[in-house]
């Protein structure tokens, strides 16, 4: 027996007896799942053998929740703080297309556009409390971050892009790209 081998039987055991099956990105996997207490949010700690990482949409009793924290690679299992989606955002994932239906009499070639096609993505929507402006504190009843897992349709976002959320309308006035896994958009009250 290697003395440097991690044996992961024991949590293996523990996810057969008291685990429960979630939705790791479209797939089903084995993991614990505990509330966690940390501040005004709906966190919970994932525990799994699976391999996770912040960005993950998880599907955890009919609600959706995104991996926010680094994953704590322990010597049995993987760790990590999933936050409850609170929004969802509608974005365009593909343009509309121009399709051939037929010709005129004069063999013009007649076209129609399809409309383009949305699709809806599970997001953390937090209003921004207090910020600093050139030394002023203020309020900003009128701006929101809205936290995405960072995908090949959310890369499509751009500055300027508008959402409704929540009966609102936002504009994207700044795209976050720091935490790996995610996108952070801010916006505020579009007109």
């Amino acid at each position: 027996m290697n003395p440097f081998t991690i044996d992961n039987s024991d949590f293996q055991f523990f996810l057969d007896t008291v685990g429960e099956t979630v939705i790791i990105d479209n797939i089903q996997k084995k993991c614990i799942v505990q509330n966690a207490k940390i501040g005004d949010y709906e966190d919970k700690y994932i525990y799994t053998l699976s391999n996770i990482q912040r960005g993950n949409l998880i599907l955890h009793n009919e609600k959706n929740y995104l991996i926010v924290s680094d994953v704590t690679e322990g010597r049995q299992y993987n760790k990590a703080i999933m936050r409850k989606c609170t929004h969802t955002i509608s974005i365009k994932i593909k343009e509309g297309e121009q399709i051939l239906v037929g010709t005129t009499p004069w063999g013009e070639e007649i076209y129609e556009t399809t409309d383009p096609i949305y699709d809806d993505f599970p997001c953390i929507v937090e209003q921004e409390k207090i910020t600093i402006d050139g030394g002023a504190i203020r309020t900003a009843d009128t701006e929101i971050l809205i936290t995405l897992q960072h995908n090949e349709h959310t890369r499509k976002i751009k500055v300027n892009d508008v959402y409704n959320i929540a009966g609102y309308r936002y504009k994207v006035t700044h795209i976050n790209y720091t935490k790996s896994g995610l996108i952070i958009l801010k916006c505020e009250t579009a007109v």
